[in-house]
This record gives C-alpha cells, sequence and structure tokens, in this order.
C-alpha cells in the first residue's frame, strides 16, 4: 500500500471507523544522494521529496492531527514538517530513537554503526529476516519490532486522529519483512513516502501495506 492509498483511506474514513485513531509509518520524502561513507545526517531531501511530502499532507488534512514524531535525521524531519505544512497541521514535531539514530533493531551503535557503512540496506535486511542470530550490534528482529509496534500502538486512543510517524527504509523494511513474511530485500522494497498504515477496532490491532492486511497481533507479539 503506498502512502497515497493510506492517505486516501483515511481521508474517506475506510477502512478506519471515524473514532478511532491511526498511525501511518512512513519512510521519508525523496532526498539528495547521500556521501560515501556517510550516514548522510544532513542529507536534504529533494525539490521532488518537499514536493511531494506537501502533497502528501494535503491528503491527510481530512484527519484530524495527533502525534507527529520522526528520526532525528534530517531527511526525516524535513519530511515531516512538509507533510505538516502540506496538511496546515501545527508543525510540533517529536524526534525520536525508535525511528531512527540508532532505531529498534540496534542495540550497540558502536558495533552496528560500521555494519551500515560497508553493507548495502538490502543485504543487511536479508540477514535481519534469514540469519540465526543477528547481525553484529543489532538486536533479534522480533525484538526490534516489536519495540517499534509497542511505540506506535500504545499511542492509538479513541480520539479519530492520525498520528504520523516518519523513519528510514533500512527500519521499515526490515518490519514489514518481518510483519507480512516477505522476502522485501528481493522486491518490494518501501518506496520514498511509502507506509505502513495501523490502526485498533474492537481491541484488535490492524496492519495495512499495499493491499496486505493483518488484523492479529503481530507475530511475536
Amino acid at each position: 500500500m503506498k502512502a497515497e492509498s493510506a492517505a486516501t483511506l483515511l481521508s474517506q474514513g475506510r477502512p478506519i471507523p471515524p473514532q478511532s485513531d491511526a498511525a501511518l509509518l512512513l519512510r521519508h520524502a525523496q532526498r539528495e544522494t547521500i556521501p560515501p561513507n556517510s550516514f548522510g545526517a544532513d542529507t536534504q531531501l529533494t525539490a521532488h521529496g518537499v514536493n511531494s511530502a506537501e502533497r502528501l499532507g494535503k491528503l491527510l488534512s481530512a484527519r484530524k492531527p495527533g502525534l507527529i514524531a520522526s528520526s532525528p535525521i534530517r531527511r526525516c524531519l524535513d519530511t515531516a514538517q512538509a507533510i505538516s505544512r502540506g496538511a496546515g497541521w501545527p508543525a510540533a514535531i517529536t524526534p525520536d530513537w525508535r525511528l531512527g539514530n540508532p532505531g529498534p533493531f540496534v542495540a550497540q551503535p558502536e558495533l552496528a554503526g560500521p555494519l551500515f557503512l560497508k553493507t548495502a540496506i538490502p543485504q543487511l535486511v536479508r540477514r535481519q529476516l534469514l540469519d540465526a542470530h543477528p547481525p553484529p550490534g543489532m538486536r533479534e528482529i522480533a525484538e526490534g519490532a516489536q519495540i517499534l509496534l509497542d511505540f506506535i500502538s500504545g499511542q492509538l486512543d479513541s480520539n479519530g486522529r492520525v498520528n504520523l510517524y516518519v523513519t528510514h527504509d533500512a527500519i521499515l523494511a526490515p518490519l514489514i519483512g518481518w510483519l507480512f513474511r516477505l522476502p522485501v530485500y528481493r522486491k518490494g522494497w518501501p518506496d520514498f513516502l511509502d507506509g505502513l498504515l495501523l490502526w485498533r477496532d474492537n481491541g484488535r490491532l490492524h496492519l495495512s501495506w499495499r493491499g496486505l492486511h493483518q488484523t492479529a497481533n503481530p507475530p511475536g507479539g
């Protein structure tokens, strides 16, 4: 499910009950190229990325704003600001480590950091999903995914609001792969502004991505 499709569902009130909060976990908008041997902490969005985020905000404006949280990294913060601007929401953005720097899958940044610099992200995600043990400095994928899901689902209430979370593909891809048992490292990689939609209905957590849907609690939850 593309972020735009999720936003359309939100604006139309389907399939989310009007009184239920929804949460949208997004990869940031299109960015400039990250320099070699760098985490790209100061890498900016492209003009297209800014415009796309603002257009997404307009689609989301039909819902009342709730929490707006972001990875502390610039491209995510700028994405959250552009979405808020397009939606006409207050731009009160909360940086949170569970969305990046280091994110929920990293337990020891001093060990995992060098690994991220020398390993392509799809290859690293493949290791997270398939290997018997996590890569150095990283948590078991089920543990990291549960940290993030607990953070997001714990803020879902009955106010009819939409909570926005902006993160990175290195966090969104393993979460989606784990949730839906998908080889995202081979196909279905989350695009810029691609998103996972979450909400509660009758006490159950619902998760949707690109037309895939779960109503039960996540695996390992």
